[in-house]
């Protein structure tokens, strides 16, 4: 009976550790991505105060959160290639029939 335990507790180690190195990996793609999200950012919680500051503009109706948005000055680009992919898919629907 008491292999079974060991057994067990080495099993418990094993699954604890694969946790933490992929609780780990897991961390650092998180903060490149905020990395490339937020260039100008010295560490995790500026680009997380960034972010917030983003979000908030977003839902008071205000300025723009994204500078290339369709209220930016990449707005009519934007609407281009939106026509662009619509016609495309109106001619791919229309190959199928």
């Amino acid at each position: 009976m008491s292999t079974w335990i060991i057994v067990s507790w080495v099993v418990v180690a094993i699954l604890t550790a694969i946790n933490i190195v992929v609780f780990l990996k897991l961390k650092q793609a998180s903060e490149q991505m905020m990395k490339m999200a937020f260039p100008g950012a010295k560490n995790m919680n500026e680009a997380l105060a960034q972010m917030q500051k983003m979000m908030g503009g977003m839902g008071r109706g205000g300025r723009p959160a994204f500078p290339g948005g369709p209220a930016g000055k990449g707005g009519a680009n934007m609407d281009a290639q939106l026509k662009q992919a619509m016609d495309m898919l109106q001619k791919m629907n229309q190959k199928k029939r």
